[in-house]
This record gives C-alpha cells, structure tokens and sequence, in this order.
C-alpha cells in the first residue's frame, strides 16, 4: 500500500481552493461539488475512489439511504470523531436524514471542503454550526500518522 503524508493531502487540498462548485463535477480550477472535491484530493494519493456520483442536487432531501456513508465506509477506516487528524475526512447531515457534505480536516481546527452556499472551495475554521451536523469521519488507507 503507498503511504503518504498528511502535509501532502494538505497542499493537494489547498490546491483547490477557489475551484467553482459545480454539481457532480471533480475537477481542480474548473468546477467539484464536495464528494468530486474529497475523490479529486484522493485522486494522486490512492487512485480513482468509486464512490457514486448519481445523485440530484436535492437526493438529501427526499432518500433516506446513508449513500456517502456507505461509500466512504467501502473505501476507507471509520474512526472516531474526537481522533481526526489534518487530512481526515468528515462526513455531515442535517436533520434526521443520513449524511449529506464531506470535508477534510484541515491544521489548527479547521475544514477545507466545496459546498454550494460558499460557492467554491473553502478553507475556514471547524465553528460551532458545522460541528454540531458531524456525523462521521475516516482515514484514508495509506495515510502515514
């Protein structure tokens, strides 16, 4: 298994701030929505991440079937919330319905995510509002500690 560093998913997340949101995208400076972000971050680091991108704007609303979650457990170790780590990603939901956002932790409290009200790729400290919607987190495979 490759082994790589947190600093690197770090810059590679960086690398993408500013990228536009765009629904079902995954591409760096032109346009990612948040799981395009978090599979084109893991992208130079693990390969191609599977996780389904068939989804409206709106499935979150209406299916109450935990598909990130399931994606993300398929393809990474879940680990607790209070053990993230930079580079960690986690997994958000509002309401009752299963989780719906994904970001990367980012150093000194932070996350870096895309998500359609910021309108781009943003990196900003983990407030009160976003940590009272996680959910879940995981660890990449590979990721050295």
């Amino acid at each position: 298994m490759p082994m790589f560093t947190r600093d690197a998913v770090i810059a590679e997340a960086r690398s993408w701030l500013g990228t536009p949101w765009h629904h079902q995208a995954s591409l760096k400076g032109v346009g990612c929505d948040c799981i395009g972000f978090v599979r084109g971050v893991a992208l130079p680091f693990v390969g191609e991440v599977p996780i389904p991108h068939d989804y409206p704007e709106t499935w979150h609303l209406y299916r109450a079937e935990p598909r990130m979650y399931l994606g993300f457990k398929t393809h990474a170790h879940e680990i607790d919330v209070t053990d993230v780590l930079p580079g960690d990603i986690l997994l958000f939901g509002a309401g009752k319905g299963p989780a719906h956002h994904c970001a990367y932790v980012a150093p000194g409290d932070g996350l870096i995510h895309c998500y359609r009200e910021a309108g781009k790729v943003v990196e900003h400290g983990f407030s009160p509002w976003w940590r009272a919607k996680l959910r879940h987190a995981f660890r990449v495979p590979g990721i050295a500690d």
